[in-house]
């Protein structure tokens, strides 16, 4: 599959009202391929919202390249997309914020449509059609933002995203909002519009258990660095970073044994002031005196994953890691 969104070396910073830098993204590297789903995982603060905002030019980027189709993203300007970004969409949290509530649905669908090159007079039918894809009857396309359910709102959300034929959507924390039964019918959608369109997704979240159901690979942060990336069934069944084993035993099972899942030990640095070494040493089970000292480079495993921990060795198996 051919490769539709390249991130490299990409670092993202923020000014606080003290003068002082934080950098959310450090040095992070990402490839989404065609017609695949790439989960985002990690806690929240650990920049992951920061390089999904990036990664379309809504949030600018103090190092690195981002290249969608070949074409470098720049950062955006208000009203200034230039065409051949179109086909790189994001769609929001919360939906409701993202939605104009003084203008109809319909309008606001048509506006994508028209910006893609369909006439007026046609872009009223495509609306109503895109919301009958998601799920929708095209009798509300003259309706409101606020006169539906954050469910139905989201579903907008994605019929709007579509209206650009895109070829690679960032969906940042897109089913977070919605309550349990809303949360499963929207990633099923997701998943059939993948599938059908042949899009990529990076799909970004903190909920390990969705990723695992609808991803093709993972991805997890910490603190602003990419720690552990392949197939996420290959991660799910042998991780080799001990974040990620953390993070996948403090997952709920509903097995029926009750037993309570594990939280993970200690809070999140201040990523004014992340450790040295490992980031994730200060709360690593697994730590050794040369973690708190070397930052682990990101190692290829023979079974092409790719970890950062010196735990693991570049064209080595994948170690257990047990704790």
């Amino acid at each position: 599959m051919k490769s539709v969104l390249e991130i490299q070396n990409v670092s993202v910073e923020y000014r606080r009202s003290d003068h002082s830098l934080v950098t959310a993204v450090n040095n992070v590297n990402l490839t989404l391929k065609a017609g695949e789903i790439l989960g985002l995982v990690g806690e929240s603060g650990c920049g992951k919202s920061s390089l999904g905002s990036a990664a379309v030019g809504l949030t600018p980027i103090s190092t690195g390249v981002i290249t969608f189709e070949e074409n470098p993203v720049k950062t955006l300007a208000r009203g200034s997309r230039p065409a051949r970004l179109l086909p790189l969409q994001m769609i929001f949290q919360d939906p409701y914020a993202s939605l104009n509530p003084r203008r109809k649905i319909g309008d606001q669908l048509a506006d994508g449509l028209v910006n893609n090159g369909v006439d007026k007079a046609t872009a009223h039918d495509r609306s109503a059609a895109l919301l009958e894809r998601v799920g929708l009857t095209r009798f509300v396309v003259d309706r409101y933002p606020h006169e539906f359910s954050g469910g139905q709102r989201q579903r907008i959300a994605i019929a709007r995203a579509l209206s650009a034929s895109p070829t690679a959507i960032v969906a940042d924390e897109p089913i977070s909002a919605l309550d349990a039964s809303a949360q499963a019918q929207v990633a099923n959608l997701l998943v059939e519009l993948v599938r059908e369109t042949g899009m990529g997704m990076i799909f970004i979240s903190h909920d390990l258990g969705v990723v695992r159901q609808i991803s093709d690979r993972t991805a997890v942060m910490y603190l602003g660095k990419i720690v552990e990336v392949g197939a996420t069934a290959d991660i799910w069944a042998r991780p080799a970073h001990p974040y990620t084993k953390a993070l996948i035993r403090a997952v709920p099972r509903a097995d029926g044994l009750g037993i309570m899942p594990l939280e993970l030990a200690g809070e999140v640095p201040d990523p004014r002031f992340p450790p040295s070494g490992c980031r994730f040493h200060p709360r690593c089970p697994l730590v050794t005196p040369v973690c708190s000292i070397d930052e682990p480079q990101m190692a290829v495993l023979s079974d092409d994953r790719r970890v950062a921990c010196v735990l693991q060795k570049a064209d080595q198996p994948t170690q257990e890691i047990s704790f």
